[in-house]
């Protein structure tokens, strides 16, 4: 035992991706154990207990902060799908519960008090962060445009709160519509004050990986509970999925632009099928608006920054079009699971009645939206104060879904009308930083910061097309991932700069020889310098270890699954109806669902 103990300390502490790895799936564990065991009365002590390990955990390796959140986020839903989708009108059947939507994690602890446990996360973070500030564990909010961009969003949300109560409207629900600009400015300070390493940004992208492959297995396990109900459920799993599969998607492909070899992109290649199928099951025609936006900035990005890359992703472009030639004339009037990506693009050049009546309704939404911002001028109307409506011009589907009243469905128009123009700008100015921050990125000499860059910047375009169609800059879950990619981002920009300096300069000429009285040698024959390789980014990636082993094995036994389940869906349930015949019975307008209940 004493030898084992002793060699266990001769090998030093674990990497941090490894911890941070241990970390997250205890969290998925006992959570999903809190969540199964909630009918019992089990579920508060299981969470008080996860809560103090991972305070414990994360006082200890303060570094590890931003991992949890970005897993937090990508793992549990907002909304809990047990009591049905806040926003769900059609006659589709809930969703099937999937266990993580019952944890409480962005629910209020009741009470009356209007706090959740994401809220006590994130106020514990910044404890940590006060405390041990000074200290190596942490580094210095940076002065950069993106902080003051954060900085000016969390200011116009305030005076839009403040705005907002002086207009006479309702604090619970505006501290409601606040939340997602606050978890984003305090994301994006956690992520950037403990990101002390590049290895937390590796870290990262595990947690990219291994979280969106984790909700795939779930959307696949509620897909085969609900395949043969007539009308499927709305979505199966959260809408939120639609950003978050196609950010996985993205850093897949760019692991293999960048040449960035190793078990990172050798588990993210093998999961790939399966949160693709994990895209089409859930039948959200937003996600690959999505993602065809995203991939045509990483086009951009990358024909542009990564000149030896244009040829391969010139072959990959050909690829796609011969393929889109193919899919789409075989899809196009298709309403299966596989025809999602045909139903998105055929809903913009030829819509269908359900599509007419949808793009109808968010016309006159629309318009409604620019009347109420002109009425609240360049402070906006504030939060908590009820759309006004023109009577007679929108149907009032607010006895279905009351959030309605207060959260469109265009975000851009939503932001205007809450904060101002001034708001606007300061939000759209974020983004703006956000994105020359990932261009900047793209051209580091180390291949990790590269990708990541590159991941930020598409990312931030998928953010603005899912806060455009499907109420994304309210989501919670969201406003947690972008935040911390944000942070992330400016982290990697401050350690790339440090490593860069940190290289020794090669030098142009020789050295000044001393003054001596023997004659000068015959100088040796100048060689051409050749500019010094980029350095190596994790040298351990060359010989994976044991948990790297892990992962790539259980990637390797879902790949079959994935291909399977692929199979069937071509053959067996491409041509399954989703929706139900229309009846009379009164609903919403098609696709007027709140806070992710889009079907876009």
């Amino acid at each position: 035992m004493s030898t084992a103990v002793a060699a266990i300390r001769r090998r030093g502490p674990l990497p941090t991706w490894v911890t941070a790895a241990v970390l997250a799936t205890l969290s998925v564990l006992i959570g999903l154990a809190s969540g199964m065991a909630g009918s019992a009365g089990l579920a508060g002590a299981l969470f008080a207990l996860l809560a103090i390990a991972l305070i414990l955990a994360l006082w200890k390796r303060p570094e590890l902060s931003p991992i949890v959140v970005l897993v937090a986020a990508l793992t549990v839903e907002q909304f809990p799908f047990t009591t049905g989708q806040p926003g769900t009108t059609t006659m589709a059947p809930p969703t099937p519960s999937d266990y993580t939507d019952r944890l409480p994690l962005f629910h209020g602890l009741g009470g009356g008090l209007h706090i959740s446990p994401a809220d006590l996360l994130l106020l514990a973070l910044l404890t940590i962060w006060v405390l041990k500030r000074e200290t190596a564990a942490t580094t210095s909010v940076p002065r950069s445009a993106v902080t003051y961009a954060v900085a000016a969003v969390a200011t116009a949300a305030f005076v839009g709160l403040a705005v907002g109560q002086a207009h006479g409207g309702e604090l619970r629900t505006a501290l409601t519509e606040v939340r997602p600009y606050m978890y984003l400015a305090i994301a994006y300070l956690v992520a950037t004050v403990f990101t002390t390493r590049l290895s937390v940004l590796h870290t990262a992208m595990w947690a990219i990986v291994l979280g969106s492959g984790f909700k795939a297995a779930q959307a696949l396990h509620s897909f085969l509970s609900v395949r043969n109900q007539i009308p499927r459920p709305d979505f199966i799993v959260g809408h939120e999925e639609a950003l978050f599969f196609s950010l996985f998607i993205l850093l897949t492909a760019c692991l293999w632009i960048f040449r960035m070899s190793g078990p990172l992109r050798t588990t993210a290649t093998v999961l790939l099928p399966l949160v693709l199928v994990a895209d089409l099951v859930n039948s959200r025609r937003a996600a690959w608006l999505i993602l065809g936006g995203e991939l045509i900035a990483l086009s951009i990005v990358t024909m542009v920054a990564v000149p030896s890359r244009r040829r391969f992703m010139g072959k990959v472009l050909a690829l796609l079009v011969v393929a889109s030639a193919v899919y789409f004339p075989a899809y196009w009037n298709n309403t299966g699971a596989l025809a999602g990506p045909a139903r998105a693009v055929k809903s913009a050049v030829a819509p269908s009645t359900r599509d007419q009546s949808s793009d109808l309704y968010r016309i006159q939404e629309n318009e409604n939206l620019k009347f109420n911002i002109r009425e609240g001028g360049p402070i906006g109307r504030g939060f908590g104060v009820p759309i006004d409506y023109i009577p007679g011009s929108i149907e009032d589907i607010s006895d279905i879904d009351p959030m309605i009243r207060f959260v469109p469905h265009n975000g851009v128009l939503y932001i205007l009308m809450r904060m101002g123009l001034l708001g606007g700008i300061a939000f759209w100015s974020l983004l703006a930083a956000g994105i020359i921050t990932g261009c900047r990125l793209v051209r580091s000499r180390q291949r990790e910061v590269a990708v990541f860059g590159t991941v930020l910047a598409c990312a931030l375009v998928g953010y603005a097309l899912e806060g455009y169609n499907d109420q994304g800059f309210f989501m919670y879950r969201i406003a947690f991932v972008v935040g911390t990619l944000l942070g992330l981002g400016e982290a990697a920009r401050r350690l790339d700069a440090r490593a860069l300096v940190a290289q020794p300069a090669v030098a142009g000429a020789l050295p000044a020889r001393p003054r001596t009285a023997r004659p000068p040698a015959r100088p040796a024959p100048r060689r051409k310098l050749r500019p010094a390789p980029a350095p190596a980014l994790l040298r351990a990636a060359a010989t994976p270890r044991r948990f790297d082993r892990i992962v790539q094995r259980a990637a390797l036994a879902l790949l079959p699954i994935a291909i399977g389940f692929f199979v069937w869906l071509v053959f067996a349930g491409a041509g399954n109806e989703t929706s139900a015949p229309s009846s009379g019975t009164r609903s919403a307008p098609a696709h007027v669902t709140p806070r992710g209940g889009d079907s876009r």
